[in-house]
């Protein structure tokens, strides 16, 4: 009956209807999830595959049949995509269509459940599941280190580990018996809420928080059940009973942690130290290998690139201080955020001075003087310095401050703040002095790990630090400047006094050391051979030409050092003081009412207490996947289907409970389940049922009259048809463009971002944190797959949230779809995307042939199948079109093949490059290239 307060009444027909099911005997049976499942009776049929036998059963009702099996392109597109995420090469097509061997399909489905790739694919929605991140999350939202994790996850499905298995260790791998590293890693599942360090907040409250996420993320990802209800009353739709859901939360409240942690982008505790789970010797040595390799290109001559090299920084030489005039500024205003106002101040002497020295971010506001016309540059100077500490990194050490980042923006009025925006970039940095690993360029990259401090020998003596803009700045229309300046933490980290002034013409500061600046001034013939190994060391090291190369040789070292060396990572422990759980009136922290041992719900199979102990997380995972439990298998099984239809034959994959959907073929369901803990929990074999059964080949097109009687494709009657996932549309434009790096494993990275867009959110507070700005990754790193992006919480990977990758800040079993001009927006003009087309025109236009031979080769490279007659004239149409538009704008054709850092072929014409990359770019935005069909 509705409940009183919800003022809704039966219906005279549901009355009677209610009357007939009470004549007829009334027989009550429990929620269908909850009832343990039994082996379905197979359909009759003469489908092979028991799948199809549900299936057609269905269908059969329906009055409907099963489509037409897909054409074999579409299939071994669709099976790449579903099982490996990428899309199949060329060549992988033809060999897929020239194998007419009875079993080709199936052999196909063998070699892809077996690719290293098959793990990153299906890891992905139990990222999702778990939300995982590298992040703390909260407003502060340091760094973490959790990729050790995502590894373990990818290994886990490769190496085709039972389910059962899987969920064990990662809910209780620290209580098996002697337990492994690996095991440990594995707890970190639990690990992955959010957790704050924050001042103003409890504790306590804290640490009830992590462990109601922990029950949640359990309970939607593994037994698809909603158990927020319970926190605070009894669920008002499921039989959960608030004490039930605190025996819940007392299996989760034993660990050692703290409700304050995360501090200094350190992990929260308890942690690890270990190798990752990928780590092979193999690999190592391969690693090594190549590194040698690079170290040697990088050192190798380069005669013509070093004398282009010389011939610049002899135009340096010579300019260096030309027009040069220093234009002192009125400072109006100095503010220091999140801080005390009081404890920074404008002087008359035109200064800023601050009393206290712990991290401080200044935001300085002058007026320029009228006048001053076009400038190139911005100084700051600063007084003597007392030979304090410098506090950074977490160590101390003699000297002055350290500048971590400097950033001006003209204004047509006085701002405290700066606006990122339309901050003025700047390309050269230089200063009075430095200390090694110091050094003024490292403002320039906004990294807070990294920054300029003056030489120790001089920190008593005034210093400068000079930036020269990319493009001089007129001031006429924009009379004021604010400059943002951070400093790093520690004691005496800060300047005491500084003060701003623009500056005309070019820098009078030279950062070439002396001995380059004597030597480069010699005739080659002249030069010592001392000297010519010292020129093309410093040319070797600092060139802009030689940047590819040391960008490489860095990333091999940061591989090795991730494959050879030990990382933190989260792990679950129990404490050795146990929290004692009590039931929270409506969920409040501090409002205890009667204390609970560790237990299931009462709806569910009993799980039976020893007599020497307390349930622990172990009892719980063994629980979970006893054969009489009746929902992980169904919930596991159903979260695979999804994987591989688009939606699961339960569609509220994360709510099995009586609001949630009833499944549309629950036989099929229970079939699976049984099956599938028949098998041992075997993931691979469950897929392969999955994959080459009738029900999943069918073609996915569809007519009117069926789109109208199952617009959700509920009944199976044609195959599943759905837009790629955020990271898979990302991925399959860098494989399709031949940049993508397939390398399993390692750190996550950071590929091209809109500006620095975690500045705008960032935290500049008395304490510091990691995650606050983004800081580019070059060479391969910008290559990667999706999986192994950077993932903050507070602002996800803007390129794929647009296509609705969650921010993870809590468990999700199912992304929304939407569709918005943002995404189109984003394939047709995001760097990661530009540079995708344009690196596919250079190898279609790198082989001979007709353009229509390249229309040709460049459809079926990105969407499997050739173009029919009137898609191949559209595109004739269309390269016509760009090649005239870029014959007649030559600098906007080298401005559009210039983007990415991949250096384009000189030797290709700017205009046509241009024109095949447009054209690259149009069939990469077609809704067929980022739809699976």
């Amino acid at each position: 009956m509705p409940p009183p307060d919800s003022h809704k009444e039966l219906s005279t027909e549901e009355k009677t209807l209610i009357e007939e099911w009470i004549r007829q005997g009334a027989r009550y049976e429990g929620h269908w999830s909850f009832i343990t499942p039994s082996l379905p009776t197979l359909p009759a049929g003469k489908e092979e595959n028991p799948i199809d036998r549900f299936v057609a059963s269905r269908l059969t009702k329906e009055s409907l049949t099963f489509s037409p099996e897909a054409d074999r392109r579409t299939l071994a597109r669709r099976l790449h995509l579903d099982l490996t995420g990428l899309p199949p090469s060329k060549q992988q097509i033809a060999n897929f269509l020239s194998d007419r061997k009875a079993n080709a399909y199936e052999s196909l489905v063998t070699r892809l459940l077996n690719s290293p790739h098959f793990g990153e694919q299906l890891a992905l929605p139990w990222l999702d599941a778990s939300r995982y991140a590298d992040t703390n999350g909260y407003s502060i939202d340091g760094g973490r280190d959790a990729w050790l994790w995502r590894d373990w996850v990818i290994k886990a499905f490769n190496e085709n580990m039972p389910y059962d298995q899987f969920l064990t260790e990662q809910l209780a791998g620290d209580l098996l018996e002697k337990p492994s590293n690996s095991q440990l890693i594995a707890t970190a599942y639990n690990r992955h809420h959010s957790v704050t360090h924050e001042g103003g907040t409890i504790g306590e409250e804290n640490l009830v928080n992590y462990v109601v996420d922990r029950v949640k993320t359990t309970g939607e990802s593994i037994m698809g059940l909603t158990t927020g209800c319970g926190q605070c009353h009894d669920h008002k739709y499921d039989p959960l009973k608030q004490v039930e859901y605190y025996k819940l939360f007392a299996f989760f409240n034993t660990l050692d942690d703290r409700g304050h942690d995360g501090d200094s982008g350190v992990n929260p505790r308890p942690f690890i130290q270990t190798r990752t789970p990928l780590a092979t010797d193999l690999e190592v040595a391969s690693v090594k290998k190549e590194l040698e390799r690079a170290e040697r290109e990088l050192a190798s001559p380069e005669p013509t690139l070093q004398a282009k090299w010389e011939d610049g920084v002899l135009h340096e030489l010579k300019h260096i201080g030309r027009g040069f005039q220093l234009i002192p500024l009125d400072h109006l205003t100095a503010t220091l955020p999140n801080g005390d106002p009081n404890r920074i101040q404008v002087k008359n002497d035109e200064s800023v001075e601050a009393a206290g020295g712990d991290f401080s971010a200044y935001n300085v506001c002058c007026r320029i003087p009228e006048g001053a016309g076009v400038v190139t540059g911005l100084r700051v100077m600063f007084e003597p310095a007392n030979k304090g500490k410098i506090g950074f990194g977490g160590k101390s050490m003699p000297g002055g401050f350290v500048m971590s980042t400097i950033t001006p923006c003209f204004n047509p009025f006085p701002a405290k703040n700066i606006d990122l925006n339309t901050a003025t970039p700047y390309e050269r940095v230089t200063a009075s002095s430095f200390k090694p690993g110091f050094r003024p360029e490292f403002v320039h990259d906004t990294s807070r790990r990294t920054g300029w401090a003056p030489a120790l020998s001089d920190v008593d003596k005034q210093q400068h630090l000079t930036i020269t803009f990319q493009e001089p700045v007129n001031t006429a229309n924009q009379p004021y400047l604010t400059t943002e300046l951070v400093f790093n933490y520690g004691e005496g980290a800060s300047p005491k006094k500084f003060r701003l002034a623009l500056i005309k013409g070019a820098d009078d500061t030279s950062m070439l050391p002396e001995a380059l600046r004597e030597a480069i001034a010699l005739a080659p013939e002249d030069r010592t051979s001392g000297q010519i190994e010292f020129i093309r060391d410093y040319f070797n090291a600092h060139s802009s030409a030689k940047s590819p190369a040391r960008h490489h040789v860095s990333n091999l070292k940061k591989r090795l050092e991730s494959l050879t060396a030990n990382h933190r990572i989260m792990v679950m422990n129990t404490s050795q003081k146990p929290r004692v759980t009590h039931v929270l009136e409506r969920g409040f922290y501090a409002d205890k009412r009667q204390a609970v041992k560790p237990g299931v719900p009462a709806f569910l199979p009993p799980l039976e207490v020893p007599a020497d102990r307390d349930l622990n997380r172990l009892d719980l995972a063994r629980w979970l996947v006893r054969s009489d439990h009746p929902l992980t298998s169904r919930v596991a099984v159903n979260r695979f289907w999804q994987v591989l239809f688009g939606r699961g034959i339960v569609k509220t994959s994360a709510d099995f409970g009586t609001q949630g959907e009833w499944p549309s073929h629950p036989e099929l369901l229970d079939w699976l389940a049984l099956t599938f803990q028949s098998s041992g929990w075997n993931v691979k074999d469950l897929i392969r049922g999955i994959v080459t059964s009738r029900t999943y080949r069918q073609s996915s097109n569809t007519t009117p009259e069926l789109l109208e009687r199952d617009p959700l494709n509920e009944l199976l009657a044609r195959g599943p048809r759905f837009r790629l996932s955020a990271e898979m549309i990302r991925d399959n434009a860098l494989a399709t463009s031949g940049l993508l790096v397939r390398r399993i494993g390692g750190p996550s990275v950071k590929p091209y971002h809109p500006g620095d867009l975690w500045r705008q959110i960032s935290h500049y507070g008395s304490t510091p944190a990691t995650s606050q700005t983004y800081v580019q990754d070059h060479g391969e790193n910008l290559y990667r797959r999706s999986i192994y992006t950077y993932w903050k919480r507070t602002l996800p990977p803007p390129g794929m949230a647009a296509f609705d990758a969650p921010n993870r800040e809590a468990c999700v079993t199912e992304r929304g779809v939407t569709n918005t001009p943002l995404q189109a927006f984003i394939l047709m003009n995001d760097p990661q995307y530009v540079e995708a087309s344009r690196v596919l025109a250079q190898h279609l236009l790198s082989e001979e042939g007709s353009d229509q031979e390249r229309l040709l080769r460049a459809f079926e490279h990105v969407t499997s199948r050739l173009p029919g007659q009137e898609e191949l004239e559209l595109l004739k149409i269309a390269i016509a079109r760009e090649r005239a538009r870029y014959h007649n704008d030559i600098s906007g054709a080298q401005s559009l093949i210039a983007v990415g850092e991949s250096v384009p072929d000189p030797a290709l014409p700017a205009a046509e490059h241009a024109a095949w990359t447009n054209i690259c770019g149009l069939l990469l935005n077609l809704s067929e290239s980022v739809t699976r069909r």
